[in-house]
């Protein structure tokens, strides 16, 4: 049971040669169920877009599968089920998040919707593309991936990971080691920690690196993710911003402490701050700068809304971050003796720390409170 392509040259859809995929030309027919009734991967992936859309007319059953601080994890079965669960499925717009490898397929999915009938469903579906996730060589030992060295794999600048080659690491693997490893730092700089605080944080700073480094680099780049990269302290990392956070938090901490006053109290008191410190006067014009560069945050969302290019959140949190850390070394806050304008340097810090944890939490990162 073939189905008929009516596309424009598939040759324009073959990734760069640094992905390594083939450049032989597609068939121009896709089996969808082969003669012995055994639905083929192109059959399946049609029907799942069908029912992402609402237009399968089947549905899952749905059970629950973990219940976790955000709210109840389903999954789904073949036969009972649970009642009470969210509608999934019928979804308005679809974005199939997978490698650049996947195009030609995803060209199929949108004519299979047209050739039924479907042509707004068609419209519906997006390819959000990426380039292939790889390892460099230093992580593929670690994870105990590298392959050997007279090979021609240990050759190339990175080592690739493919399914169906074997080569697949497992989310969970990935993340254990990451806690590890940033468990060992955050227990280093924080020794008094209890084993459970320390862990509880190294999850917060391995999520934070991966997500992270997932999104930093472009999505027409290959994403060779590295270890020690991803959890960098220092490093354009996801744990470097989260640190910028951390440090904020703990500045407004202090001067709560000392001075006795909390957030509400610290913006009231602006209306106070001396026209100098609006005027360029003790150096206020760094200042005035990270403010409004941190008031871009809405600009850059939509931004990456219209692009669907997430780096450009990441780089914007990265600089925002720099600039912050930046400051904080040049302009003392909480040694500064003038009170109104230690207070002013407070209130902007506040700002920036709202900006920076509103950016991370667009990423799916939450803010530990040490690290």
């Amino acid at each position: 049971m073939p189905i008929q392509e009516d596309l424009e040259n598939p040759k324009s859809q073959i990734p760069n040669p640094e992905s390594q995929a083939s450049t032989v030309e597609e068939e121009r027919e896709k089996v969808i169920v082969r003669s012995n009734g055994v639905v083929t991967y192109v059959g399946k992936d049609i029907a799942y877009q069908f029912w992402k859309l609402g237009l399968l007319g089947k549905d899952f059953h749905y059970r629950v599968f973990q219940n976790r601080p955000h709210g109840l994890l389903w999954a789904t079965c073949t036969t009972g089920g649970e009642s009470g669960h969210p509608m999934f499925g019928g979804a308005a717009y679809v974005y199939n998040v997978i490698d650049v490898r996947q195009s030609y397929l995803q060209k199929l999915l949108k004519q299979a919707l047209i050739a039924v009938g479907h042509p707004e469903g068609a419209e519906r579906s997006h390819h959000f593309s990426y380039e292939m996730v790889a390892l460099s060589h230093a992580t593929a030992r670690e994870l105990g991936y590298a392959p050997p060295d007279d090979s021609e794999d240990a050759k190339r600048p990175f080592v690739e990971v493919s399914g169906r080659k074997g080569l697949g690491v497992k989310a969970d693997d990935l993340l254990d080691t990451l806690v590890r490893s940033a468990g060992t730092e955050v227990g280093t700089r924080n020794p008094e920690l209890s084993e459970d605080e320390r862990r509880r944080i190294a999850g917060m700073i391995a999520i934070a690196a991966v997500r992270y480094f997932m999104i930093k680099f472009s999505r027409g780049k290959v994403i060779a993710f590295d270890l020690a990269e991803a959890l960098s302290f220092e490093g354009e990392s996801g744990p470097y911003i989260q640190y910028a956070v951390v440090r904020a938090n703990n500045i407004f901490q202090k001067l709560q402490h000392r001075d006795g006053l909390d957030e509400a109290a610290l913006l009231d008191a602006l209306r106070d701050v001396p026209a100098g410190e609006l005027e360029g006067a003790n150096g206020s014009h760094e200042l005035w700068s990270l403010v409004l560069e941190a008031a871009r945050l809405d600009e850059i969302v939509e931004q990456v809304i219209r692009s669907l290019e997430f780096s450009v959140l990441a780089k914007y949190a990265f600089t925002l971050a720099q600039a912050f850390n930046a400051f904080y070394h040049r302009a003392p806050i909480l040694n500064e003796e003038r009170d109104d304008v230690r207070r002013w340097r407070a209130a902007a810090v506040i700002y920036l720390r709202n900006q920076l944890r509103t950016a991370l939490d667009l990423m799916g990162v939450v803010v530990p409170p040490r690290m």
